[in-house]
């Protein structure tokens, strides 16, 4: 089961941290950080590719 990255990004588009994500999928990845777009956009990553952004909750909450 391959891990991502779910990168967490403050108001000011800087990485504040991350989260490891085990998923099989790109989509399942995306729908597991989504837990993370609490306050903060979150990239979710897989080595050197990114899979997408999820804007912070209160937004429109899909990927940008």
């Amino acid at each position: 089961m391959p891990t991502y990255r779910a990168y967490l990004i403050n108001r000011d588009n800087r990485v504040s941290s991350y989260r490891p994500i085990e998923a099989d999928t790109d989509a399942e990845a995306l729908t597991a950080a989504r837990q993370f777009a609490d306050g903060c956009d979150v990239e979710v990553w897989h080595l050197d590719r990114m899979i997408g952004r999820l804007a912070r909750a209160g937004n429109s909450g899909e990927p940008i």
